[in-house]
């Protein structure tokens, strides 16, 4: 095979490749790194691609860095987060490259998204640590495009399977009844403000768990859920309606000051109070359902309650709360006058006949 003259380049400058010098270029490369190629496949598209490929494979070479290292740099990188928050950052991940540790000294440039779903897989099966891990290994992979170690994200490649929203529990009037007549006793005391909070604020038990007495103003009759209490990381003002101010007093301690809402054993103290209430078994932000359904069902107003629940957008609450057909206008509204109150003050002898 012919090798190109001394003056070739000169000849190609400023000017375009002909199929012909395509096709020389092309065979002297072939020539020399011992690509085999079909002759009628050589062009100066194909000579190009060959050129891209070539500099992203020295690239993924020189510029890039090995999987468990970059995994072991992004944990510390969340170690400014809240400690539940970073346990489960660091829980995935290491999970994930226990489960594969043939990953670990791969580049991060040569991860591809077969290999991250295997990954993933092989890790966890259920359907909420599947997704939670791909979450998380987004965020991972986000980052490793900052630092150049790869050039796109392969999590945005993985096919997933959209899942169905379930219907939420949320509790009727007369488990709201027996679970506030519980909670009233001496015994359980300790927890009512926690749970008058999650009824009628709609907090999440992590958000109750780090709120404390200050945070709740009572003159303007708002609970400020700072980031440092919020899940998300966003604050929000919830307001306080009547029902839960009077409860509150009810129960606050008479120096607060900024002591925390939730008392000490909380964990098992809030499983006591559901099984003496006999409210087992329990789904997760039963209570923050609750709130949601009798909020909307009432309030009439998705927006406010968007807010107030601290969603980014509405369409979570449009998928879930819509369709709660046994809360009637008439149940919401025994639900926010505070007729469900043990030994409330305003309710009145027809209220007691019902139970409420």
């Amino acid at each position: 095979m012919n090798a190109l003259p001394d003056n070739e380049p000169d000849r190609f400058a400023g000017s375009e490749l002909t199929a012909a010098d395509a096709a020389r270029l092309v065979a002297n490369i072939c020539e020399i790194t011992r690509l085999k190629l079909p002759r009628e496949r050589c062009s100066a598209s194909l000579l190009t691609r060959i050129f891209d490929m070539g500099a992203d494979a020295y690239e993924d070479s020189t510029h890039t860095e090995a999987f468990g290292v970059a995994i072991e740099e992004f944990l510390q990188l969340k170690e400014d987060l809240r400690p539940a928050s970073y346990r489960e950052y660091r829980a995935v991940m290491r999970r994930l490259l226990r489960c594969s540790p043939q990953v670990a000294g791969r580049s991060v440039r040569s991860m591809g998204s077969n290999l991250c779903l295997q990954m993933i897989t092989e890790a966890y099966q259920t359907g909420p640590m599947v997704d939670k891990a791909r979450r998380l290994l987004h965020c991972f992979f986000a980052y490793a495009m900052q630092r150049n170690w790869c050039r796109d994200n392969p999590i945005d490649r993985l096919w997933v399977r959209r899942r169905k929203e379930l219907t939420v529990a949320v509790l009727n009037l007369e488990e709201i009844c027996r679970l506030l007549r519980t909670v009233a006793r001496p015994a359980h005391r300790p927890c009512a403000a926690a749970v008058g909070l999650m009824l009628w604020c709609g907090l999440r038990p992590t958000e109750v768990t780090r709120l404390r007495w200050s945070e709740i103003d009572f003159e303007d009759k708002v609970v400020r859920v700072s980031r440092r209490v919020s899940k998300t990381g966003g604050a929000r003002l919830v307001n306080i309606q009547p029902v839960l101010l009077r409860w509150l007093r009810r129960f606050m301690p008479s120096a607060p000051g900024t002591a925390l809402v939730t008392p000490t054993n909380w964990t098992r103290r809030w499983r006591c109070l559901r099984k003496a209430a006999d409210l087992l078994p329990w789904q997760a932000d039963a209570l923050r359902h609750t709130f949601a359904s009798y909020h909307l069902r009432h309030f009439n107003d998705i927006h406010k309650l968007q807010l107030e629940m601290g969603h980014s957008t509405a369409q979570l609450l449009f998928s879930r709360y819509l369709n709660m057909g046994f809360i009637t206008k008439k149940s919401a509204a025994i639900f926010w006058s505070g007729r469900g109150l043990p030994d409330n003050k305003c309710a009145d002898a027809s209220d007691r006949s019902t139970g409420l």
